[in-house]
């Protein structure tokens, strides 16, 4: 592969000059004249990919309080499809993806819609998996003379402190399900070393539940939460059945578990529970159901849960908060704990996860679709929904990888899995420094900090700012496998209330223009008359479909007067036309970004000197 260098022109003036044209000047596209400069041959293309990035270790919950500038990004180069025939040649559903103590991943799943036989796989790159592993079997029993399969359904795990693997899943029997409750329960297993094998099953509670869900507590103790309607169906029938979040704990390791319930009336203690109404025969009604528990960064317990009314067939989302333990039982007959919100909005099926920087993840379904918000540090509020994939699907989950990372996957009705890995962009820290302007990217190895792009295409960038007494620098990243010379960058920067810079750069050339606000037009401003620098390296060849290519540097400088108490905002989007396919994608760094809505900027903060 031929490495093309080029270095695009370094022209210093005054950045007025552009900035003072009449707004009613009528917008003019001139290709700025290059002047092509050799960069040194020492310098070798190096780009990284975003995992290499975002590596600066930043106290807990760093992000608190500013939670609303923070964004997902999904990384379409690993956000995939896993099909039956690559797990197990089963019917794949309820997956959930965890990290272990050795950096390899876990991922568990049930077969068929509603639970058969519990399985597991590994991986060492949340890509590529090991061939599956049961860790509860579907088998014949006979109940009261009569033959039926008993069932495990809706698994959940949780990584120990001491490295152990538990996995906590539902079972009953299929055919005698509510009729003989000492057919159905909770179940527990544990391995020792990473998923290859599980310890001998242990039966921690009996009764009519489903979805359960692992934690451990700060002390020590395991927690297990499931849906539970046991209680209510010995009381009055199926169809007028309750539900509220049951729990059970251990204190000695999972060796035993309080309160251990083997009969009638098949009640535990309950930690979540909401009162609904009556329904049209009398009978008192109660939900909270399908939860998921995590222990926030400040140590508070955070329980979601999905409240299904019966009697207005809704479900919504509610959210409670515990400190001291799960001290309380909420008891049957009334809504709790104190510190909860209830019916927030519409969903099912919600999963619960937080970066170290403190912003919390909410994953759900709702009209068959993967849904997720991002909340605040103490999982108080939640912002917009944004939709992951196209396909439909429930039950889903999220799992945070690294401080920068998440992975999120969900099952569809073809019993396929997708899995997506989300990349998270907030405001990012601009190092004191000053680059030579020659893409030489090792100049940048103490300054980690990026935004990312990469959801619509294979082709995607990062960018990292830094700055010193008279320039902001940007160096942005294209990994791009086909080149072409219809692939560009356009680089927004802010200026003033209203007004920003518009760079597009690509093989070709590199344009300027200003705008001053909404309403105006935009001005060509001639790489001569605006203090404007900007550099590109590129690692393969343009419009050649037969190889692949690595791709494209760019480092940029602008006047440091563009920078506003200690802050620039700054977007890019990415277009890309991939040759092999004939298509064209253009990717923001914000989905919600616009030129006229600067909250959708990101930032980059000016660092104190060293």
């Amino acid at each position: 592969m031929k490495h093309k260098w080029a270095l695009l022109p370094a022209v210093l003036l005054i950045l007025s000059s552009c900035a003072g044209n009449p707004a009613n000047t009528a917008p003019s596209v001139q290709s700025t004249e290059l002047v092509t400069t050799e960069i040194p041959r020492t310098v070798t293309p190096v780009l990284h990919e975003i995992g290499e990035l975002n590596t600066t270790v930043y106290s807990l919950d760093s992000a608190a309080g500013e939670e609303g500038l923070s964004t997902l990004e999904k990384n379409a180069r690993r956000s995939y499809t896993l099909t039956s025939s690559e797990l197990g040649s089963v019917k794949p559903y309820y997956p959930r993806i965890r990290k272990l103590k050795d950096g390899t991943f876990l991922l568990t799943y049930h077969t068929g819609t509603y639970g058969g036989t519990v399985y597991c796989t590994t991986s060492t790159d949340c890509i590529n998996w090991s061939v599956p592993v049961k860790v509860f079997a579907q088998q014949k029993i006979t109940v009261n003379g009569t033959s039926d399969n008993l069932k495990y359904m809706t698994p959940d795990t949780c990584v120990l402190s001491d490295g152990r693997i538990l996995c906590v899943t539902s079972y009953r029997a299929e055919h005698t399900y509510y009729n003989d409750q000492t057919q159905d329960g909770v179940a527990v297993k544990f391995s020792s070393d990473n998923g290859k094998t599980w310890s001998e099953e242990q039966r921690v509670y009996t009764g009519v539940n489903w979805e359960p869900s692992a934690l451990e507590a700060e002390n020590g103790e395991i927690y297990l939460f499931f849906s539970c309607s046991a209680p209510s169906i010995e009381a009055h029938d199926y169809d007028h059945r309750s539900s509220g979040v049951g729990f059970v704990r251990s204190t000695d390791a999972g060796k035993t578990w309080t309160p251990l319930v083997t009969e009638a009336p098949f009640q535990p203690q309950y930690v979540m529970r909401q009162y609904m109404g009556i329904d049209a025969d009398g009978v008192k009604r109660y939900n909270d159901q399908m939860p998921v528990a995590l222990r926030l960064n400040n140590g508070t317990v955070a329980l979601a849960v999905e409240s299904y009314n019966a009697i207005n067939k809704t479900y919504r989302f509610s959210i409670s908060y515990n400190t001291d333990g799960f001290a309380n039982d909420v008891g049957m007959e009334k809504t709790g704990p104190a510190d909860r919100q209830s019916n927030l909005f519409p969903l099912a099926g919600p999963y619960l996860a937080q970066f170290p920087s403190g912003e919390t993840l909410l994953t759900y379904h709702w009209s068959n679709t993967m849904r997720y918000r991002i909340g605040d540090a103490s999982a108080r509020t939640f912002g917009e929904e944004v939709t992951v994939f196209d396909k439909t699907g429930m039950w889903g989950s999220v799992s945070v990888l690294t401080s920068h990372s998440a992975v999120m996957t969900i099952g569809t009705e073809d019993y396929d899995l997708l899995v997506a890995e989300m990349i998270l962009n907030h405001p990012i820290n601009a190092a004191y420094m000053t680059p030579t302007l020659v893409c030489d990217t090792t100049e940048w190895d103490g300054n980690t900090d990026a935004v990312f792009v990469g959801s619509e295409s294979q082709a995607q960038a990062s960018v990292r700012a830094a700055y010193d007494d008279d320039y902001l620098y940007f160096l942005v990243e294209r990994l791009d496998f086909y080149l072409t010379d219809t692939d560009k960058i356009l680089f927004f920067i802010k200026e003033g209330d209203t007004g920003w810079y518009q760079l597009t750069l690509s093989e070709q050339d590199c344009r300027v223009e200003y705008k001053k606000s909404a309403s105006d037009s935009s001005v060509s401003c001639d790489a001569a008359s605006v203090g404007i620098r900007t550099a590109v390296l590129s690692d393969g060849t343009y419009n050649q479909v037969d190889d692949t290519d690595r791709g494209v540097i760019y480092e940029i400088a602008f006047p440091k007067s563009l920078a506003r108490n200690g802050e620039v905002y700054f977007r890019m989007k990415l277009v890309n036309r991939d040759t092999k396919t004939g298509k064209t994608a253009q990717d923001d760094s914000n989905p919600r970004a616009s030129n006229t809505n600067a909250d959708g900027w990101s930032v980059a903060r000016l660092k104190a000197a060293e």
